[in-house]
């Protein structure tokens, strides 16, 4: 545990306190907006399955990523940072898989090819949605690495030796109880435990469990790609031009993908992203990030599926 603490004060002692005022005002700016105007879910999302639903996500997560990327102007390291290439076409790349994962819909168009049930095919979108996207994202980014890195690192953060498996696992303890206080947040109950997504469905199938168990499967396996997106491919494969600068653009991204969802999650995802961008920086693993992010994930569905069956 020591060692772990070192690498998060090691990390605090590098950092240039006014740049860090700064990240906090553009993060309440941001938020400030995103609340006030649901740019997620009514701007963006009015042109769900269309080229400009693309675009508008590019756009979105462009302001956090290469803004943040852009305030390191302040001193000569950052500027000498920002003039390679080699960053600035990571940083494309990125924008452009994620924009594509969050735009990707033609599997709905298959499902319905497959399966003339409305209520089946309606929960295989939604598992779909989980799943797909995810295994897409994924093989890009394992494109990107054969094409580019193969040569000089191992796939990005697929490492478990030296992963402080016990420190994971007592720090998820420790959430265990912020999530039963932020499951008392009406919020909270408003948008989880997310499988009730299949339950208008399931009723209308005869197979709840089977759905049940498919549906938090697909859940699951989403959060390991975010991991390996946000803490595998947005720090490993940027260290080489950015060093320990790529934590901080990579959970203000992370930041920003939480804007459709409640309040409190969204400014505990910066920490929380803040927090796992160290340790992947620093074990150049992703092994905490994929143990704490789908243990507090499964979590938040079982504290809130117990108020919601309690209703």
């Amino acid at each position: 545990m020591k060692v772990i603490l070192n690498y998060f004060k090691s990390y605090w002692e590098e950092q240039n306190k006014w740049h860090l005022l700064f990240v906090g005002v553009f993060l309440t700016i941001s938020i400030v907006l995103n609340y006030k105007y649901d740019i997620e879910n009514t701007v963006i999302d009015s042109h769900s399955e269309t080229s400009i639903h693309f675009y508008l996500y590019f756009l979105l997560y462009a302001v956090s990523f290469i803004g943040i990327y852009l305030s390191y102007i302040y001193d000569r390291q950052g500027r000498n940072m920002l003039k390679q290439s080699g960053l600035w076409l990571r940083i494309f790349i990125a924008l452009s898989i994620f924009s594509y994962y969050c735009y990707f819909y033609q599997y709905r168009a298959w499902i319905d090819d497959l399966h003339d049930d409305y209520y089946t095919s309606q929960i295989l979108k939604i598992c779909g949605d989980q799943f797909f996207q995810a295994i897409v994202m994924f093989l890009l980014i394992v494109l990107f690495w054969w094409i580019f890195d193969r040569k000089e690192q191992r796939l990005y953060g697929f490492k478990l030796k030296d992963s402080y498996t016990k420190v994971y696992l007592f720090m998820l303890l420790l959430m265990i109880p912020l999530v039963i206080v932020a499951s008392f947040n009406i919020d909270f109950r408003e948008y989880y435990p997310t499988v009730r997504r299949i339950l208008r469905y399931t009723s209308e199938t005869g197979h709840t469990a089977w759905y049940v168990a498919l549906y938090e499967f697909c859940y699951g396996q989403e959060f390991f790609h975010t991991e390996f997106f946000f803490r595998g491919f947005l720090i490993l494969a940027f260290v080489r031009y950015a060093g320990s600068r790529a934590i901080l653009p990579a959970a203000v991204f992370y930041f920003f993908i939480h804007f459709g969802k409640p309040v409190g999650e969204c400014i505990s995802s910066f920490f929380g992203g803040l927090i796992l961008g160290i340790l992947s920086y620093r074990t150049q693993s992703i092994s905490a990030g994929v143990m704490i992010h789908l243990g507090i994930a499964y979590l938040m569905e079982i504290v809130a599926g117990f108020w919601y069956w309690q209703s």
